[in-house]
């Protein structure tokens, strides 16, 4: 398991590429490629992905699609896959491998621009492109989305994406029922990842209410249906 030092220092590693990556190529967040990143390559302690510059897991496919940053090198090695929620097959694939890291964060955007990833918009939070890019079938994992999401809020990956539409998660404002706004959205969109059944239209309403309670609970909090600074810190625990 990666320590906090490996994980800050990965992160400050990665970002200016993914930076750099998202002004040459756009669409997807530098807080999305960061986030997959530590999760598809443990932070960058996987030996075999840093070995060939591996972090993002992406496979070789047809060897047609994507190919202006990667140059045909591949490396096997043994995976798991959730075909069926809850069931791991082990398979062995064949993973795209590059001479550094900058090239696979742009073979990572260029993958991610072209037609097999259409359904991925611009211009959206970063919850939704992860919900996006899990919906065209870049992972087979039932929990990656969520562990995504929960590192961009813990690690306040948000900075790294220059002024895009999600909320600076250290604003954290104290939120309550009637409130309509981008931060319930976000909560709504986290509340379904625990297993909640929320329409995500950012209205703080009865469900809504209720769900934070629930979360509330299960969370030792006091269920008082305010998203005060103690559950905002709740998340990813």
């Amino acid at each position: 398991m990666a320590t906090e030092q490996q994980i800050k220092s990965f992160i400050s590693e990665i970002a200016p590429y993914a930076q750099e990556a998202y002004h040459t190529l756009g669409k997807v967040l530098p807080s999305v490629c960061i986030g997959m990143a530590c999760v598809e390559s443990a932070y960058g302690t996987s030996k075999i992905m840093r070995e060939h510059h591996a972090f993002f897991g992406q496979k070789v496919g047809s060897g047609k699609t994507a190919t202006k940053y990667w140059q045909g090198a591949f490396f096997t090695s043994k995976t798991k896959e959730e075909y069926t929620i809850g069931t791991h097959t082990v398979i062995t694939s064949a993973f795209r491998a590059y001479p550094d890291m900058r090239m696979s964060v742009f073979n990572y955007y260029e993958l991610l621009n072209t037609n097999l990833y259409k359904r991925v918009l611009a211009g959206v939070p970063y919850y939704e492109q992860m919900e996006q890019i899990k919906a065209c079938g870049y992972m087979t994992s039932s929990t990656e989305v969520n562990s995504v999401i929960k590192l961009i809020q813990k690690y306040d990956l948000t900075q790294y994406d220059d002024g895009t539409v999600q909320p600076q998660p250290d604003v954290r404002p104290t939120l309550k029922l009637g409130d309509i706004n981008e931060y319930v959205l976000a909560w709504q969109y986290y509340l379904n990842l625990c297993g909640y059944n929320l329409k995500p239209d950012g209205i703080f309403g009865d469900n809504t209410l209720k769900a934070i309670k629930d979360y509330q609970t299960a969370h030792g909090l006091k269920a008082d249906g305010i998203i005060g600074p103690k559950t905002w810190d709740s998340v990813g625990k």
